[in-house]
């Protein structure tokens, strides 16, 4: 007999001997314990169901979930909300400044549409975006690996300062941490871990494509030859406008309540517009002198609120060295077309004007352009704003002393330079730490490819004669309002003309398409469980 059925036999035994009483206390104790055991396994499944609540609520397992892949590598959540946010971000902005946003961040974003015939919610317009920037990103990541192309210490530095940035806006929009900060930004389950890979990502793809625009070769040929084909939009032009203002302004009932204008006020006020711009145009083209003409006529045909500025300046009106590309595309078809001579006059429909244009000349413009650096000390304002003097705000105005205070500080600054090197980097080091521009400081006080007429008539003046050569360095006071003070300029050197500069900027840029167009060609990008998450 085995052991096991000889402690059975043995249980039987006893329990043949066991009174009434004493098994029905057994069979109580037998229940109990296999109640207990039947507790305990309930509170560790209770127990493990509560663990994997905390950890599904704390988002661990949302945003490791794949949500594209695409090129051999998988993207989770954050990496494709990173680009989604960015999309919806700049969609966003772009319509705010632009005359109202198209849609409500706080909505749901599937029940909006990007047209009216609601063939594409916002939602997948910015999945679709998201989805495409990091079909991009994986082709330029494997092609990097493959070149041994990784971020370099500066590159590093780069993506500590932009993390660090975030950070004080995270501080300056009074969230409690950076991770808050990002997740009210870049979806609930972002991390501070996730966004610094999206970071690096971005930095390693963009400084990568850089890399590769700068190391082509652009001669001479391929210049002019791209010039050729974009003659209308690189040459300049010199011409003369007004507009003469045809809306139909808007009035206010009893109540005080808005009342728009009709249909046929508009547009009896744009044929009066009309009316008054074929009068101006004809008074021009009669004259002998057109653009002298033009500029002593303007004021009468300008709305009220411009006349005492075209009165004051007669080339008010007068535009020159307009890059084509820059043109009001109200008038530039007419401006571009080659069959233009000099004089030619017309009056063109705007919007709610008409616009009267003069042509007087198209050419390639060969003026170079220049490379400075400059530092900029900016005259203390002390002074309280006179009620008595309602024509001038002396709060804004610097007082002479505190004028001859910025010279002094600006000669010092010139004067500590010429003890040194006297370098471009010194001098731009001076600028980090002293200019009072914002828009340079932090670029040592470079400003690249300026234009005849970028600055005031004293700065460009200087850096435009020309006898300036690398090295030169001078003193400019800056008489505009709000920059009131004085400049340490260093002129660093010469640089092309504009069309050059644009040509050479447009064929690098084309030929950097179609490489990553080669690269992305036939990646696929599959979506995975993730992508439901992405958006929430």
């Amino acid at each position: 007999m085995s052991a096991s059925r000889e402690k059975k036999q043995r249980q039987g035994d006893l329990a043949q001997g066991l009174t009434q009483k004493q098994r029905q206390e057994l069979k109580e104790q037998q229940a109990a314990k296999r109640k207990a055991v039947l507790y305990t396994v309930i509170g560790v499944v209770i127990a493990v169901l509560v663990v994997i609540l905390l950890v599904w609520h704390s988002g661990i397992f949302q945003r490791r979930a794949t949500a594209v892949s695409v090129g051999g590598r998988n993207y989770n959540v954050n990496d494709v909300e990173y680009y989604f946010r960015s999309a919806l971000a700049e969609e966003y902005y772009i319509g705010y400044y632009t005359g109202g946003a198209t849609f409500d961040p706080s909505a749901d974003l599937h029940t909006q549409y990007v047209d009216e015939e609601q063939t594409q919610s916002y939602y997948d317009y910015f999945m679709e975006q998201a989805i495409s920037q990091l079909t991009e990103a994986a082709a330029l990541e494997n092609a990097a690996a493959e070149e041994g192309f990784t971020l370099s210490e500066e590159d590093k530095a780069a993506v500590e300062e932009s993390i660090n940035s975030t950070k004080t806006s995270a501080e300056e929009n009074g969230y409690p941490n950076l991770e808050s900060y990002l997740r009210a930004n870049y979806g609930r389950y972002m991390t501070v871990s996730d966004y610094r890979t999206c970071v690096e990502r971005d930095t390693l793809v963009n400084n990568y494509k850089t890399a590769y625009s700068d190391k082509q070769e652009v001669t001479e040929e391929d210049l002019e030859t791209y010039y050729q084909e974009n003659a209308a939009s690189l040459d300049s032009y010199d011409y003369r406008y007004i507009a003469i203002e045809g809306a139909a302004p808007s009035t206010t009932d009893e109540e005080g309540n808005t009342v728009e204008a009709t249909e046929e006020e508009k547009q009896a006020a744009m044929d009066a517009a009309k009316a008054k711009a074929d009068e101006f145009a004809a008074a021009v083209e009669a004259a002998e002198d057109k653009s002298a003409a033009f500029g002593e006529l303007a004021p009468d045909y300008v709305a009220e609120s411009s006349k005492e500025t075209y009165a004051n300046d007669p080339d008010y009106s007068l535009q020159t060295g307009t890059v084509g590309s820059s043109l009001n595309s109200n008038f530039s078809e007419w401006l571009q077309d080659d069959a233009r001579t000099a004089g030619d006059v017309t009056v063109i429909e705007g919007t709610s004007s008409y616009y009267v244009v003069l042509f007087l000349d198209r050419y390639r413009n060969e003026d170079p352009t220049v490379d400075i650096r400059h530092i900029l000390i900016k005259a203390e304002l002390t002074q309280e704003d006179d009620p008595a003097t309602e024509d001038v705000d002396e709060s804004t105005v610097p007082t002479q002393e505190a004028l001859d205070a910025a010279k002094a500080e600006a000669e010092r600054l010139l004067s500590e330079w010429e003890s040194g090197d006297k370098t471009a980097e010194s001098f731009g080091a001076l600028a980090e730490a002293n200019s009072d521009d914002t828009g340079s400081s932090s670029n040592g006080g470079l400003y690249e490819q300026v234009s005849r007429g970028d600055m005031f008539d004293a700065f460009d003046a200087w850096i435009f004669d020309e006898s300036r050569q690398a090295g030169d360095t001078t003193l400019v006071e800056n008489p505009q309002s709000g920059q009131q003070g004085w400049h340490v300029i260093y002129f660093q050197d010469w640089n092309n003309p504009v069309w050059k500069i644009t040509s050479d900027s447009s064929i690098r840029s084309q030929r950097l398409s179609d490489w990553v167009t080669s690269l992305t060609d036939g990646l696929e990008a599959v979506q995975g469980s993730g992508t439901k998450y992405v958006g929430e």
